[in-house]
């Protein structure tokens, strides 16, 4: 856990409140601007987000909590070019980035997210986990990012958890803090574009050991774990955050940047917590090659 994840975690609780109240239009079913990519998608589900970058965050209902993200344009973004959103810490700076998201309405026991997303070529990361993405609910926090390799041109996408409330050691790494891909190894490059697909389910409760966390890399799944403690009373909240707004030590020697190109989110078979489910159907497994 880094340094600054106590304080990290007050801010971004605070933060997750607003998010709630100023998150308001309708929820109806919106269709898809890249059909079709999100090739684990479970079938039927439900999309309340996809939003292609091609504006601001606030355009797709986004909150940019420090007004810091870039409207940037990349020709080769392979879901929904040119428009790209863009996050940096520059060079020599020890602060920078953005923390950006949406809290839903609503509270959900399934969840899946599709992201592409890359990082400039002259990224290094810091000495501890690069953080990327939340997706979390009421009194859970847990995080997608970059495994801790300063300089590595290829890195591992983990699941960690950034909250002391949930014990997940019989399943995890580092006391149950930090969930490495245990199914395949399909790898991040540094500087390309890379295609992350996500699928959450909330545990009955923060014990019971029957959550579930898969993620994919470019369609190959990389971590299937069924027995997790996580999100027990719903999931409803998407936030990209580098946590690059405490202190980043040493600071960067060049600029680091993040670019997403398109952010999809669904809410299989549309269930809420107030209408718990039976297990969900495996998402379906099929090759595919990103652009």
């Amino acid at each position: 856990m880094e340094d600054n994840s106590a304080s990290q975690t007050s801010r971004g609780w605070m933060v997750f409140m607003v998010l709630i109240i100023t998150w308001t239009p309708i929820l109806n079913p919106l269709s898809s601007y890249s059909a079709g990519v999100w090739t684990n998608e479970p079938a039927g589900a439900n999309v309340v987000l996809d939003c292609t970058f091609s504006s601001t965050p606030s355009a797709c209902g986004i909150l940019d909590v420090y007004s810091s993200a870039a409207v940037d344009q990349d020709s080769t973004a392979p879901a929904s070019a040119p428009g790209v959103m863009r996050s940096t810490i520059y060079s020599g700076n020890n602060a920078g980035g953005v923390q950006i998201g949406i809290g839903f309405p609503q509270t959900y026991r399934e969840m899946f997210m599709g992201l592409m997303w890359r990082t400039n070529p002259e990224f290094y990361g810091r000495i501890v986990h690069d953080k990327m993405f939340f997706l979390r609910g009421p009194q859970t926090n847990a995080y997608f990012g970059m495994r801790a390799c300063p300089g590595c041109t290829s890195r591992q996408l983990g699941w960690g958890f950034n909250a002391a409330n949930a014990d997940n050691s019989h399943t995890c790494a580092d006391s149950g803090l930090w969930c490495y891909p245990n199914v395949g190894s399909p790898a991040i490059t540094i500087g390309q574009w890379t295609k992350i697909e996500v699928y959450l389910k909330s545990s009955t409760t923060m014990t019971s050991r029957d959550g579930i966390v898969r993620w994919w890399i470019n369609g190959v799944l990389a971590g299937n774990y069924t027995n997790v403690n996580h999100a027990p009373y719903g999931l409803n909240d998407w936030t990209w955050s580098e946590t690059w707004d405490g202190y980043v030590n040493p600071a960067p020697s060049a600029n680091w940047s993040h670019y997403i190109d398109h952010l999809h989110v669904s809410i299989p078979g549309g269930t809420s917590t107030d209408s718990p489910p039976g297990p969900p159907a495996p998402p379906t497994l099929r090759n595919v090659t990103v652009p």
